[in-house]
């Protein structure tokens, strides 16, 4: 499947260890007292575990086992700056302590503050030694590094993290995960296939194994297995608590003639326009179907659809059984309804309809900015973060596109930098075609309209790709890793048949496949100019 914008893998970090809390109980009162709370904090009792060791730090404020409980404590509920403060006074108590360098990491990371949690799991192998061995405490610190170390973008490192966790000797279901994930990532799927289906044997209920083995699957093109592991995508990208919770029954796919049906947005912009391609089926079922999505959407899809009523998220009547429906069905659970096999995906020309008087209004305005043929361009995400970043290229690897004469290169980045725009136009004498008035990101009306001005689309796997293919425009999206044959349905992408894909290998420069591309361009170019 697509990599799109919402569809991050879900890295397992391993909780926050208490288990190796123990401590001497004749010693003092103050030590039964933070076992007692340790006992707590296992079994979830946060509250009352934060009074025990707020009583302890009452009476000494320099108790490093109260410190390090409190900073678990802090951080369990949410509050982790105070969990850093607390855990860095435990380490002046204690210092080179591995249990809290470990779980300082675990802060970090939550922080998205990678490279200071790279240094903590880092000071707990450190420090730990043969002691972590010993509490069988090895093999998640592992695991934690490599799941930081492929946020940074690091995968040489991380894969060697992740296999230090299973050298162990114990099966940790969380690496598993986490190597195959990053396997599946870099193509080699049949290893891949194999760890995540380890994991499950060990943890049949693993959330985060089954999302991401779905999401590896769906890669793949292996529809029929993928889908049922795709269902655990609520609650293994929410803490294990469904981010929806809607009161009807999930709908079965059945028809249900005189029943109202209600589709509910999920994920991002980009996979609620891939699923849209379903809600015809839907509605072919028979009944009443009323679809909730992004409220950016929500007049695009009116029109594209409309024989249903279109709400904006978060549709609380409906989620709240205020107003009466029958079923519901999330967008996500319409590919295991529809879309079993390579077969079930309908060729089409495209499903959405842009605002017919903002075409013809960009058709214009493009006409005078330049000839054409007109390309649009995207080259990243709006979404930050190392992981993300290698899916992405910069405005100046498009300096290989720029070299194609006899095209009108047109901005589709939705919230392109105004230093990457001046950047081609200083650098490589391209000047972007964009217009102040014009919101690509929240106005998606003109977003739509403009792309289906366009002749050719080049952008990464964005929202902004999606929606070309979804209009039915010609387009070419750039990919880090090779995608396999088993995915592509008539050598294009099977959602969007006007959508093809150019990759490159993990270890190859933006610049190689984009030259590629370029010459595909030329050829489009002469092609158009050919025929008018």
């Amino acid at each position: 499947m697509a990599k799109n914008e919402s569809e991050a893998p879900v890295p397992v970090v391993a909780p926050a260890i208490v288990q190796g809390m123990k401590f001497d109980t004749s010693r003092s009162r103050h030590a039964a007292l933070n076992n007692e709370a340790v006992r707590l904090l296992e079994a979830g009792q946060i509250e009352q575990a934060r009074r025990i060791y707020m009583q302890v730090l009452n009476e000494n404020e320099k108790d490093v086992h109260a410190l390090h409980g409190m900073g678990i404590v802090a951080r369990e509920m949410g509050r982790r700056p105070v969990a850093i403060e607390l855990m860095k006074k435990a380490l002046e108590v204690e210092p080179r302590n591995p249990m809290i360098a470990s779980n300082l990491g675990t802060i970090y990371e939550a922080e998205q503050n990678y490279e200071e949690a790279l240094t903590w799991y880092r000071n707990c192998l450190k420090w730990g030694g043969k002691e972590l061995k010993a509490r069988g405490h090895f093999g998640i610190i592992h695991n934690n590094l490599g799941s930081v170390l492929s946020k940074l973008g690091r995968r040489t490192e991380a894969l060697v993290s992740l296999r230090k966790a299973l050298e162990v000797g114990v099966e940790f279901p969380e690496a598993m995960t986490n190597l195959a994930t990053m396997l599946g990532d870099l193509g080699e799927f049949k290893q891949a296939n194999y760890y995540f289906r380890r994991a499950l044997e060990l943890e049949p209920e693993n959330p985060h194994a089954h999302h991401n083995f779905g999401q590896s699957l769906l890669r793949q093109g292996n529809w029929e297995e993928a889908w049922p592991h795709t269902e655990w995508r609520m609650v293994a990208t929410n803490n294990g608590v469904p981010w929806r919770k809607f009161p009807q029954p999930l709908w079965n796919g059945n028809p249900f003639q005189g029943a109202r049906l209600i589709l509910y947005a999920e994920q991002g912009i980009g996979d609620e326009i891939r699923f849209a391609s379903m809600i015809p089926e839907a509605i072919a079922r028979g009944g009443e179907v009323v679809v909730e999505c992004a409220p950016r959407l929500v007049s695009l899809f009116q029109r594209s659809f409309p024989q249903t009523r279109v709400v904006p998220a978060h549709y609380w009547p409906a989620e709240e059984g205020i107003e009466p429906f029958d079923i519901a069905c999330p967008f996500g659970t319409l590919g295991r309804l529809f879309r079993g096999n390579k077969d079930s995906f309908p060729d089409h020309s495209g499903y959405l309809v842009p605002d017919p008087e903002l075409v013809d209004m960009f058709r214009k305005r493009l006409s005078e900015a330049g000839p054409g043929p007109y390309v649009g361009l995207c080259w990243r995400s709006g979404l930050a973060g190392a992981y993300r970043t290698e899916y992405y290229s910069t405005i100046e690897d498009m300096q290989t596109l720029f070299k194609v004469d006899g095209v009108t290169f047109v901005n589709l980045q939705y919230d392109a930098r105004p230093e990457e725009l001046e950047k081609a136009k200083s650098a490589f004498g391209i000047d972007l075609v964009h217009w102040d008035d014009v919101d690509l990101k929240n106005d998606l009306e003109k977003a739509a309209s403009l792309t289906r001005c366009m002749d050719l689309v080049v952008s990464p796997a964005t929202s902004v790709s999606a929606m070309a293919g979804a209009i039915g425009v010609e387009t070419i999206e750039f990919r880090p890793f090779p995608v396999p044959e088993t995915y592509f349905k008539n050598g294009r992408c099977p959602w969007f048949p006007s959508v093809r894909y150019f990759a490159k290998r993990q270890s190859e420069k933006w610049s190689k496949v984009l030259r590629k591309i370029a010459v595909e361009l030329e050829a489009i170019r002469d092609s158009i100019n050919a025929r008018t």
